[in-house]
This record gives structure tokens, C-alpha cells and sequence, in this order.
């Protein structure tokens, strides 16, 4: 089999283009005045704006069809044939990734004129081409949708299918990670996997670059893969025959947000967002070749450290006070210090602010070489970056080593940092596409050739300078030992890096034979992650105290990472996959009124051969436990996805159609987890960590420079070597497969009276090959552990023992397939729109859905995928099935567009609302949670199954029961009764133990606005638009301080055990003290010249 995927890429260019969709189509039947087939009519349609011809003959059955077609339009479509009178249709409008169907009756010619037919040929739901579940957004709707932060994701939420999440949308069943986005075929993901669902901090691209996007849950196409959730397709603007300019301003600031909320008012901090763009579209050569181009600079001002240094010692200082321990005299002093002594500047402490500055490019070319090849290259590139505060963990060292008790870290109020101590997160994103459709034997004959590179590259970098990390103590008043002073880098910023570049190659051709359309692609696709991290990569110190540093005591603790290699020079894990891909599908034209697609596609994913990566400790110690290897790669499988669907115009009116299908749907894993198959291996790099109390003053000096103080601790002698294995290293099972999902759908679209269309569709997702995070290195524990009041034990997680040579224990983390535990997604949606002749549009929709996963995989690292929200009755090491957090069961939408016309201008107006379930646990949002428990010991609360992942769920008693159960007090026993008999979920669940996701999270309601004020201006005879915006997010909170609020509750684990008793942890609700709860808005000034 890899032999014969190895010559059909040796005769074929191809890639493995997930989800792309770059062009429209139209297709129809010619018929003469007796409704008899015209063979040889001839259908030429062309795209106005650019002059961009595409022709057609029609053949024995009068059939023709034309694919390959710029998206949007206005088209005008000619339908001749000798003898016959010309009819003609202008206005045509062709949505992204859809087929038109445009039939003609040709009358016998009796004049001259071709006869000129007004109809609308937007691709309203009422299409007989489309099978699936499709959402296309028109460059109409995104220029009315409000959106304030200028993202896809603002506009991708008109998909009924969508559930907004913290990281991005969530969509057709699957988390924000599991739809597949692209722009002109090219991958627009965050590859990576860190962060939320979109590259370049969710703005990748800039929307007035944009054309059109689609989304599809479930399409039947073999050409779109790469997802369990959705596939979003999106195409950049073309130049024109009309030279167009545009000139815009966008402006955010503290002053146009709302900072009151019912129960509270948010302490705004200064803040200002500047964007300047333009955008310019022009012919080259006229009909022949044009340009587009796109540019936007932005300009953004954020408070550094809000907090303030004491101005005397006797000042109190607190959270609630806005000032911190330290003195503004001695953080001065350490400032001057650090400048004469090492000529190191730490920056501000205090009222100082952070420019983050950024620009995003696109330029596009469009080539009519002749009237059967086109061309269009386009690239862009956007930069951006944001500051963060220096992280407050000091890991890895070892807090009992260095501390007395609790630590107080960085930000907390014991401290203040040095604003150097800073990190900038750059988000970069580059991106090639480059596409040649042509058309051969009267179009009966197309190939599209198409090659995409996107380049996500996300360093860190710091203002200042390379300084190492400094801790500086000072007790607490209570005797703990607390952090007073932080100056340096962030100790996790240097040699920080994520970076994927991903290479695409596609071929495609079809071919259209009486009344099928036969398609065949080859694909292939090549990515390459490289991640750096370094735990101390500058140096790190702590001292016990600022006189310590001054006079050049031992440290407390030194930390210095480096690579494991002779120079001691970082080396950076990288990870490569390869994906073949073949795949065939006929469009079958059954009759006039039923079209059938059938297809199959062919997946090969390829892992790299690291042998490099393999721990000699690691293998030997696990020899006996399953023989797992850090260099244990998954083999090379094929993967068959067969899809059918279907399209019944009942009727022949496209009054009522019945489409649907099913098929078969492979996803992808983030990368950040497979990178970390190298990168936590301890095979490349290394570290060492000292400290006082073993090592007394024979501790390292203060050195700034990286290669002092490794001269220092090493002397020269250093060299790579075979490292212990590491105490949690990530493993791939062998028999790894990528996730999939079997994707179903039926629905109904009816053209009511009025003109209105109404849409049902049902969506069912069967997943299998689910992915899953288990711990290994540890053993059930017989009998496992009974509570009291439970009905019957859990299981109960021991250490295996199983250690390194350095002594340590080792348990890796291992992603493998579940064996039968797989979840599912079922949504049922009802959709009205209707489009009125005066300019407003309106759409409304509900949506019912029902999700259970194994993990909601959406932990950045695969420690927080094994431990964050894994809530299982026996366990984070026990897969079980549970309801998807990131779903809401119910959600409306409503997005209504209006546009009112007169000489001197126009106003148009958007108003979105969207009504679903979600509420937030900490500063994460979810639709649904879980009530679960927890083992009190010491100050550490664990789980009872005591496999250190996620918490357990909790067994909801019966009164019975609850009365046989030992709680810490009568009345606190009494309070957890009451509270299960009020709970919606809890009290219809007595008697079994909760599921996770169980509850559903509150009603948030969402009402944006948009309105944009046209003024027209004549120059020269041309008509000039300026135009003043204002986009709203929640404009009830503006309007109501109590309305637009998003709740948040205090707790889900609200059941403790502790020394043989339970006592009950009652669960408060609030508001949401964040900007989700109040309004924001943007302002904006646009000159358009014609």
C-alpha cells in the first residue's frame, strides 16, 4: 500500500488540503420550448466586476456545468443556441464552496434581443445542490455583523451549530480545537494548539480582506477533512475592473467600555486600540489581470503593573488597598544598583504602560491567462503581540527546599516585579496560496493545482535585555516566607518558541459525463512543530534577602537549563507528520429533481522515525510494564472514509427539498502534544538545580551571563550523556489512530408563503477512535476504596513504584485510543430567513444539542488534558463518558441586517442576539459542570481515587443514605440536603452518582449592535462614500446595568472527606466581575474612493 501511495505521488501533485474550499460552481439543463434537451447550447457566465468569462456547452441531455467560478459576482449568465432566442441572467450571486443551479427554456428566436431574466440567484437555503448542514456568509453579512474585537470568530457564531467558548467557537459537536479553518485552501488553525481556536491571537487575517466564509457541519464533499467538529472555508478579496480604495480607522479605549455590572463595578485600567488600514483593488490589465491589497497597522496601549509600592513602611497595603508590600525607597534603591553594578536597567515598577504594536498584510493577484486558465496567488502576514505579567511559579524547584511554608509568589500582594520581568508572546502569522483552475473540452474537463504554506511562529521576547531571574525574600508578618522583589527575565521566557510550518500540495480534476461529475484528487501535506521551552534557560536565583544579593551571598537556589549536548547550546524538540491522501466522488444527476454524491476517501498519516528521542533509563525501567519507549511512534495506517448524500426536490418548484447523508469524518490532535513526545524525552536537554541547604556555600556565584555561570557549575567538563528518565514524560501508543467521527444529517428546507425560508435540519456524530490521556506507572489497588453512604467502591489508583536511576518515580502520560468508550453529538435546528426588496434581511434560529465526549481535550499541555475536567466517578485514569462542556443544549440566535438607501447616503444597522447556556468556573466559561469531591490532606485537596488527575465526581444520596453518613455537624449534613432538593440536576438524580457535565450552566443572553452612517460624496463625477461606524457588544448593559451579565459560581466541588467525615461546601452564585458582563464598543471612519 505505501509503495502505491509513493507512485500515485510520483505522477500526480497533490496534498492533503483539508477542509479546502477556494471556488463556486453553477450547473443546470437547456431546454427548447417543449422542454426537450438543447445538446450543444452554449452557457457563457460572467463575473462582472472583473470581466472574468466562463463558458460552457451543453450536452445530449442539455446539461452543462461550470465549476471552478470566482465566489460572489454579480454574475451575468448567457444561455444561446442558433435558432433560438438568448436569455439572460444577470445579478447572479455565488456563495463559497456551493453550486448554483441556473436552467434556461429557449424559445424560438423571433428577434434579436436576448430576453433578460431578473431572478435571485443568492444560494439561499432553498439549494438543490447542497447535501449537508452549510452556513455561507456573504461579504453583505459581514459587513452589517457587529463585532468589536474584528474577528472570524464573531462572524463564524451565525452558524445555529456554534457554542462560544473562552478559546474560540466550538463547533458541530466538536471543541474550539477540532474544526479545520482555512483561507484560499490555506491552514488558518492555530496548528500548534496553545491559546484559542485561531492563530495571530484569534485575528489572523484582517476582515476587510475578507470575501466570503463558509462553515459546514456535515459536508458530504470528499475533498474537505481534517475535523470532527467543522470545516470553515474563507476566500480573500480580488481586484476588479474598477479601480476601489478605501481608507479606515478603528478605535477602542477604556472610554468605550462599560465597567458596571448588577452587584459591582470593574476598576478599569487605561487602555487604547488604534487601527489604521487601507485597502486598494485594481485592474492590471483590464478582463485580464488585477490586484487586491490590504494593509492595516495597529496601535495598542495597556497598563503594565496596576499595583503600587508602599511609600513608607507603616503604610497597610492589601488586595483591596491597591498597594503591595514592598517600599517605593527600596525598590529605588534596587533599581540604582542594578544600573551602576551591572548596567542593567529593570524597568518601572509602577504607572507605567505597555505598546504593543502590530500590523497585519494582504496582497492578492488574480491572472485571466485566457478564457480556460486563471491564476491567483495571494499572501499575507500578520504580527502581533501581547505583554503578560512574569509568571508566579517557580518551578522546578522544589518549594520545601527553599521555603518555609506557603509561597507568596510574584503578583501576589507580598511583591512587586520589575516591569522587564515582563514577556512579550509574539503571534505571528505568515501564509502562501496559489491556485491554477482550468478548464478544458468545453468545461466538461477542469483541474485545479493548488500549493499553501502557512508559518505560525510564536517566540518570546522582553524588553531590557538577558538578565537572569531573581527572587529576593522577605518573611511575611505571619512568618512564611514570601517573595518581596522579582527583577530579570520571566524565568520560563528565554529560548521560548512554538512554531509549526505547514506545507500543502493539491491536484484535482473532474470531469463531467452526462449526468455525472466524476472527481479525483491526490493529496499531500507536510507539517513541522518546533517547540522550545527552557525551565531557567537565562538563570535563576533566590536569595533569602536583598542584602544577600548586594554583598554577593550564596543563593538559596540556582536553576540553569541548557541543552544536553557538548556546547551546552539549546536544542529544540520538533516533531514532523506527513499526511497521503487519495480520494474519488461522483456527482450523480439521478433526475431533474434528486442529485446523489458518493465518494470515498483514502488517509495515510506518516510519523517521523525519532530513535534519536529514545531514553536508555526510561526503556529499561519499563521493560517489563508494557515495554513503552519515549520514541514509540504510531505506525502508518490507512484510514477509508466513505460519504454519501443526497438532494430531493419534492416538488420540482425548490418549494420543498429533502437532502442529508452520513459519512465518515477523521480529525487531528494538537501538535503541542505530539511535540512533547521530544521535548519532555530527556534526551535533548537537561538542567541543574542547587541548593543552599545541600550544598552550603559551595553555591554558584551571581554571573549574568549564561556561559559564566555554566563555566561555573560545570567547569568545562560537561557532555551529552544518557539523562534519567523523566518523571513524566509523554508516550504515543503504537497503535495511535487520529480521531474520527461518523457524521450524519437530514433536513428539510420549505419555501413558505411570504417568501420565506424555513430550515430543519438533525445532525447525529457517532465518534470512534477517541483520544484519550491515561497515567501510567500506576496499579489498582484491590478492592479499591468505599466511602460512606456509597453503594459501591471506586477504584483506587497506587504508585507502581516504578523509578529512574536517579530514584525518582516515574509515571508518563500516555495518548492512546479509547477501546469502547466513544461519545456522540445531536443537535436538531430550525432556521427562518427572508431577504425584503427595501433592504432588511433577518434570520432566526434554535438549536437543541446533546454531547457526551471521553475528555473535552482542552488542556494546552497533555498533563492539563489528563487532569482538566476528566471528573469521572473512578477516576482521571479511567475513561468514562461524560457530557461535553463546551455544548450548550439550547441556543437562539437572531441577526438582522438593514440598509436604508436615499440620494446623499445610507444607514445601515446589525443587530445580532444570541441566547445559550454558559456561565464561568474560575475565568473559564462553560455551558455545563460537575459536582464533584475531594480528599482533604494537609493543604493539598485530592482526589479519592488518588490518581493525582482531576477530582471525582460526587454519589448523590438518597435521604436514606444521606442520613447514614458522617458529616462533620448535624446542621451542615441538613445543608447539603437542602441543597441537593433545590438543585434542578441533583434532585431528579438521587440514588446515583453524578455525571460529569451533569448541570447546566444559566441563560446568558448576548445583544450586539452595529450602525454605520454613509455619506455620499461626487468627485470628479464619482461617487465617494464616507462612512462613521459604531459597533456595540452587549448594548443591554449599556442600556441596563443589570442586563447582559454573565454568572459565575463559587465552586463545583463542594464535598469534602476529611479524618472519616464529609462536610458540605455550599456553592454560591454572582455576577461575573469581568468585561463579559458590560458593554464595549469601537468607533470607526471609513473614506471609500471609486
Amino acid at each position: 500500500m505505501k509503495k502505491f501511495f509513493l507512485l500515485m505521488l510520483s505522477v500526480f501533485a497533490f496534498c492533503a488540503a483539508d477542509a479546502q474550499v477556494t471556488t463556486s460552481g453553477m450547473n443546470g439543463t437547456v431546454t427548447d420550448a417543449d422542454g426537450q434537451p438543447l445538446a450543444g447550447a452554449t452557457v457563457i457566465a460572467v463575473h462582472t466586476p472583473s470581466g472574468t468569462q466562463y463558458g460552457a456547452v451543453s450536452d445530449k441531455n442539455g446539461g452543462y456545468n461550470l465549476q471552478g467560478l470566482r465566489t460572489g459576482g454579480p454574475y451575468t449568465v448567457t444561455f444561446s443556441f442558433v435558432g433560438c432566442q438568448s436569455v439572460e441572467f444577470p445579478g447572479l450571486m455565488l456563495s463559497l464552496g456551493q453550486t448554483l443551479k441556473r436552467d434556461a427554456f429557449l424559445k424560438d428566436s423571433q428577434q434579436l434581443e436576448a430576453v433578460v431574466i431578473t431572478a435571485d440567484g443568492k444560494n439561499s437555503s432553498m439549494n438543490v445542490n447542497r447535501a449537508g448542514a452549510v452556513t455561507s456568509i456573504s461579504n453583505e453579512q459581514i459587513e452589517l455583523m457587529p463585532t468589536v474585537n474584528r474577528s472570524m470568530n464573531d462572524i463564524m457564531r451565525l452558524t445555529p451549530q456554534a457554542s462560544s467558548t473562552t478559546s474560540g467557537l466550538a463547533i458541530g459537536g466538536g471543541n474550539y480545537r477540532q474544526s479545520y479553518v482555512t483561507v484560499d485552501g490555506a491552514a488558518f488553525n492555530n496548528m500548534f494548539g496553545i491559546g484559542g481556536n485561531l492563530p495571530a491571537g484569534g485575528s489572523p487575517i484582517s476582515l476587510d480582506a475578507l470575501e466570503q466564509v463558509s462553515v459546514s457541519i456535515t459536508p458530504f464533499d470528499v475533498r474537505q477533512s481534517g475535523f470532527t467538529g467543522g470545516a470553515i472555508n474563507a476566500v480573500t478579496k480580488s481586484g476588479t475592473n474598477d479601480l476601489k480604495v478605501s481608507a479606515y480607522l478603528y478605535s477602542k479605549s477604556d472610554q468605550l467600555q462599560g465597567d458596571k455590572y448588577d452587584g459591582g463595578k470593574l476598576s478599569l485600567s487605561e487602555m487604547r486600540n488604534n487601527t489604521l488600514g487601507f485597502s486598494v483593488g485594481a485592474p492590471i490589465v483590464r478582463n485580464k489581470l488585477f490586484v487586491f491589497a490590504n494593509f492595516e497597522r495597529e496601535w495598542n496601549t495597556t497598563p503594565g503593573n496596576s499595583r503600587l509600592a508602599r511609600t513608607s513602611e507603616s503604610q497597610d497595603f492589601g488586595k483591596a488597598l491597591q498597594y503591595n508590600r514592598p517600599t517605593t525607597a527600596k525598590l529605588d534603591e534596587m533599581s540604582q544598583f542594578l544600573i551602576d553594578n551591572y548596567g542593567y536597567n529593570p524597568g518601572a515598577y509602577q504607572n507605567y504602560s505597555v505598546k504593543t504594536p502590530g500590523y497585519k498584510l494582504m496582497a492578492r493577484v488574480d491572472w485571466n491567462i485566457n478564457r480556460n486558465h486563471a491564476l491567483n496567488v495571494r499572501f499575507s502576514r500578520t504580527q502581533n503581540k501581547y505583554s503578560s505579567a512574569p509568571s508566579s511559579s517557580i518551578s522546578p524547584l522544589n518549594a520545601g527546599k527553599v521555603y518555609d511554608k506557603d509561597v507568596y509568589g510574584r503578583t501576589s500582594v507580598y511583591a512587586m516585579y520589575f516591569g522587564n520581568s515582563r514577556y512579550y508572546q509574539e503571534q505571528n502569522f505568515t501564509s502562501v496560496a496559489a491556485e491554477l483552475n482550468s478548464r478544458f473540452m468545453d468545461s466538461r474537463l477542469t483541474n485545479t493545482l493548488r500549493y499553501t504554506y502557512s508559518h505560525q511562529y510564536e517566540p518570546r521576547s522582553y524588553d531590557g535585555g538577558i538578565f537572569p531571574t531573581v527572587d529576593i525574600l522577605k518573611p511575611a508578618e505571619n512568618g512564611a516566607s514570601a517573595l518581596y522583589a522579582s527583577f530579570g527575565l520571566d524565568p520560563f521566557t528565554e529560548g521560548n518558541l512554538r512554531e509549526v510550518s505547514t506545507h500543502i500540495l493539491t491536484d484535482e480534476i473532474g470531469y463531467t459525463l452526462g449526468k455525472h461529475r466524476l472527481v479525483a484528487g491526490l493529496q499531500f501535506e507536510h507539517n513541522l512543530t518546533t517547540n522550545g521551552y527552557l525551565q531557567g534557560g537565562a538563570g535563576y536565583y533566590v536569595y533569602e534577602s536583598w542584602d544577600d544579593f548586594k554583598n554577593d551571598k550564596a543563593p538559596l537556589a540556582f536553576r540553569i537549563a541548557h541543552g544536553n549536548n557538548d556546547d551546552l547550546s539549546q536544542a529544540f524538540p520538533q516533531f514532523s507528520h506527513m499526511q497521503y491522501s487519495v480520494y474519488l466522488q461522483d456527482e450523480i444527476n439521478v433526475s431533474e429533481r434528486f442529485k446523489a454524491t458518493v465518494g470515498v476517501r483514502f488517509e495515510v498519516p506518516v510519523y517521523p522515525s525519532i530513535s534519536g528521542n529514545e531514553n536508555k533509563d526510561f526503556t529499561e525501567i519499563f521493560a517489563d510494564h508494557g515495554g513503552y519507549k519515549t520514541s514509540d511512534m504510531p505506525k502508518a495506517r490507512l484510514s477509508v472514509a466513505p460519504r454519501v448524500g443526497f438532494n430531493w426536490d419534492m416538488t420540482g418548484e425548490r418549494k420543498y427539498i429533502l437532502r442529508g447523508g452520513t459519512g465518515v469524518f477523521n480529525g487531528r490532535l494538537p501538535f503541542v502534544w505530539l511535540v512533547s513526545v521530544a521535548g519532555n524525552s530527556n534526551t535533548i536537554q537537561n538542567g541543574l538545580t542547587l541548593y543552599r541547604n545541600e550544598k552550603g556555600d559551595n553555591m554558584p556565584k551571581f554571573h549574568t551571563n549564561v556561559k559564566d555561570m555554566l563555566e561555573d557549575v560545570y567547569k568545562g567538563t560537561y557532555k551529552g550523556h544518557d539523562l534519567a528518565a523523566n518523571t513524566q514524560p509523554t508516550i504515543l501508543d503504537k497503535n495511535l489512530k487520529m480521531p474520527s467521527t461518523w457524521k450524519s444529517s437530514l433536513a428539510l428546507d420549505l419555501k413558505l408563503p411570504g417568501d420565506v425560508n424555513l430550515n430543519i435540519e438533525g445532525i447525529y456524530n457517532k465518534d470512534f477512535n477517541s483520544v484519550t490521556v491515561t497515567k501510567l506507572g500506576m496499579v489498582e489497588k484491590e478492592g479499591g476504596i468505599r466511602l460512606p453512604g456509597e453503594p459501591e467502591a471506586r477504584t483506587y489508583w497506587e504508585s507502581g513504584n516504578i523509578r529512574n536511576k536517579d530514584g525518582e518515580t516515574v509515571n508518563p502520560y500516555l495518548i492512546n485510543n479509547t477501546d469502547d468508550v466513544d461519545g456522540y453529538y445531536a443537535s436538531v435546528s430550525a432556521q427562518v430567513s427572508k431577504t425584503w426588496g427595501f433592504g432588511l434581511s433577518l434570520t432566526a434560529a434554535y438549536t437543541y444539542s446533546s454531547a457526551k465526549n471521553v475528555i473535552d481535550g482542552i488542556g494546552d499541555q497533555v498533563t492539563s488534558a489528563f487532569s482538566t475536567n476528566t471528573f469521572n466517578k473512578n477516576g482521571s485514569n479511567v475513561p468514562e463518558l461524560g457530557y461535553a462542556s463546551y455544548v450548550s443544549p439550547h441556543r437562539i440566535l437572531l441577526n438582522v441586517g438593514y440598509r436604508l438607501a436615499h440620494k446623499s447616503g445610507a444607514s445601515n444597522f446589525g443587530l445580532y442576539y444570541e441566547a445559550f447556556r454558559q456561565g464561568y468556573i474560575g475565568s473559564y466559561s462553560y455551558s455545563r459542570y460537575s459536582y464533584t469531591m475531594y480528599v482533604q490532606s494537609g493543604k493539598y485537596q485530592n482526589p479519592v481515587t488518588n490518581d493525582r488527575g482531576a477530582v471525582n465526581l460526587i454519589y448523590i444520596p438518597t435521604r436514606e443514605e444521606l442520613d447514614g453518613m458522617p458529616f462533620t455537624s448535624d446542621e451542615n449534613r441538613e445543608e447539603y440536603w437542602k441543597f441537593i432538593r433545590n438543585d434542578d440536576y441533583l434532585s431528579k438524580h438521587t440514588g446515583e452518582y453524578s455525571k460529569r457535565g451533569g448541570a447546566v450552566m444559566p441563560w446568558q443572553h448576548m445583544l450586539n449592535f452595529r450602525f454605520s452612517q454613509d455619506f455620499y460624496v461626487n468627485v470628479k463625477g464619482r461617487r465617494n462614500t464616507i462612512s462613521l461606524g459604531l459597533d456595540v457588544n452587549n448594548i443591554a448593559n449599556m442600556l441596563n446595568r443589570d442586563w447582559g451579565n454573565v454568572k459565575r459560581i463559587s465552586t463545583t466541588n463542594i464535598l469534602k472527606y476529611e479524618n472519616g467525615a464529609y462536610t458540605f461546601n455550599k456553592p454560591t452564585w454572582s455576577k461575573y466581575a469581568g468585561t463579559i458582563s458590560t458593554w464595549s464598543a469601537m468607533f470607526s471612519i471609513r473614506y471609500t474612493f471609486n
